[in-house]
């Protein structure tokens, strides 16, 4: 069955969302607003719950109050038929129920650790310079030599790919090149296959350790160099790849104070998890019915 269209902006609030700051309420500023099936609600009550919500909901609420408190009525209404006829103690709504409000209360939990220990601009600082290397970030201009040891039949005229011998043999001479002292950057224009970096005579975007997008190995002999060096080819799927070291480029405290709030926070909500997960009890006593595998479970009253 479809979900009513009137009321799903209701659910569509964030279950998590940060409740904003409340207004301060002036002494006997505080009417009755309205009163729905039967209870009295009070201004300040009606903005504190919109505010849990969420701004999307707050937006909604003070945008048209008469319009949202009418659909907040029909939702009270349901609730109060579906109370009345034992739904909530139903399966598989009771249930839903339980397993909504454990979630909502553990995420809660989750949330509320964050903010428990704030993190001061002296463990910024000390954070900072104990991992300045990982924000440290290396200027590099590359080469690009592809190959292709299994084409496709090509049409006529078409030059025939290189074979990977053929691409590490060229890789290998282009080293010996750069080496030499022959220009990177001119080199890069004249044998790349990565037309990218190629139009820009080698350049690469700036590359960090901790950055996830290249492989390891590309990585390892990166920054393996010092200022000045090129790599060895490192062979990849496709091609072989050559690096030449610009320089290393280390951003100020400033530059990147937000990233390392962000990184201590995670760090120590981490370790409280994981100290949380140890001390988690669990008992399995049905090892067969646990080790069994079984068709997947379907939803009451499907068949």
């Amino acid at each position: 069955m479809k979900r009513l269209v009137l009321i799903s902006w209701m659910a569509g609030a964030a279950l998590f969302a940060q409740a904003q700051p409340a207004a301060p309420v002036v002494a006997g500023d505080d009417p009755v607003a309205v009163v729905i099936e039967g209870r009295a609600w009070k201004k300040s009550e009606l903005e504190a719950m919109v505010r849990s919500m969420g701004p999307n909901i707050t937006a909604n609420y003070l945008g048209d109050k008469r319009a949202f408190l009418q659909t907040f009525a029909l939702m009270a209404k349901l609730v109060k038929m579906a109370e009345a006829e034992g739904m909530d103690k139903q399966e598989p709504h009771s249930w839903r129920l339980f397993y909504n409000r454990m979630v909502y209360l553990a995420q809660a939990r989750a949330d509320g650790q964050i903010m428990q220990k704030p993190v001061m601009p002296e463990d910024q600082k000390k954070y900072y310079d104990e991992h300045k290397s990982d924000y440290s970030s290396a200027k590099v201009k590359v080469i690009f030599i592809n190959f292709n040891d299994n084409p496709m039949g090509g049409a006529a005229g078409l030059k025939k790919p290189r074979t990977s011998a053929e691409a590490e043999k060229l890789a290998a001479q282009i080293v010996a090149q750069a080496r030499g002292g022959k220009d990177f950057g001119q080199l890069a224009q004249q044998y790349s296959d990565d037309s990218e970096s190629k139009a820009k005579g080698g350049d690469f975007p700036p590359i960090k350790p901790s950055d996830t997008a290249l492989p390891p190995e590309m990585k390892s002999s990166i920054f393996a160099l010092k200022a000045g060096q090129v790599s060895d080819p490192v062979r990849q799927a496709g091609g072989f790849w050559i690096f030449r070291m610009g320089e290393f480029v280390n951003p100020t405290y400033d530059e990147v104070k937000d990233e390392i709030y962000k990184a201590i926070q995670e760090a120590r909500f981490r370790e409280w998890m994981d100290d949380v997960r140890k001390n988690a009890q669990v008992e399995f006593k049905d090892q067969k019915y646990l080790d069994e595998k079984a068709p997947a479970m379907q939803p009451p009253g499907l068949k």
